[in-house]
């Protein structure tokens, strides 16, 4: 065997043996060169998610509410200024007009036929949402409820403006509804004017004197 044969069996040994080293009783060797899979690290679903400790929130973090805790310990933290219904009315059409509508009607472009049923529910100018707090309707908006998904991924703050707008939509709805109803009654007022005959006046007597 030529020196050049010599080494190359030397090294093909060697490099056998290191390939042994990091597949066979890697326990009880160590290996030539190390690898990722082979690292002493936890795999993905090995262990339980640790918990914060009680009492305790990340830096940025913000603390859950479900709907009942919303309705019932929540208030709305901001003033409703011009500023916090623009914002309000652009978050509004980003997230929520699909379903209720540019209005709050409850007649967005996905009801109808085939598509979402047009429940009363959609409608949250009506009487019923009318009636919610402030915090149940942002509980809604972040935890969801029935047809509707939750939303947690618009910022906290940013669900009270949402909330502001769909005041002012009711707002609006109560306004609408009032002129309707005067208008209706002004009619109903004519129409009754029309249909009773008016007043006569005294009938006069004839004959002459003697």
């Amino acid at each position: 065997m030529t020196g050049r044969g010599a080494v190359v069996v030397l090294l093909a040994a060697f490099a056998a043996g290191a390939c042994d080293d990091q597949i066979k009783h890697i326990e009880k060797r160590t290996p030539l060169f190390s690898t990722m899979s082979w690292q002493p690290s936890v795999e993905a679903f090995e262990e339980q998610a640790r918990l914060p400790v009680p009492g305790t929130m990340p830096i940025n973090g913000q603390r859950t509410y479900d709907l009942m805790a919303a309705d019932t310990v929540l208030s709305s933290p901001i003033a409703g200024t011009e500023a916090d219904l623009a914002r309000g009315e652009e978050l509004f059409g980003q997230f929520c007009t699909p379903c209720h509508g540019v209005t709050g009607a409850g007649d967005g472009s996905v009801v109808g036929q085939n598509r979402i049923p047009a429940i009363p529910l959609l409608n949250i100018r009506g009487e019923l949402t009318r009636g919610y707090t402030d915090g149940y309707i942002w509980g809604m908006i972040t935890n969801g409820r029935g047809l509707m998904p939750a939303y947690p991924r618009i910022p906290a703050m940013d669900r009270w403006y949402l909330v502001a707008h769909v005041r002012r939509l009711q707002a609006e709805a109560v306004a609408e509804e009032a002129a309707a109803a005067a208008a209706e009654a002004a009619a109903a007022a004519a129409e009754e004017a029309e249909e009773t005959p008016g007043e006569t006046g005294g009938t006069g007597s004839t004959g002459g004197g003697q």
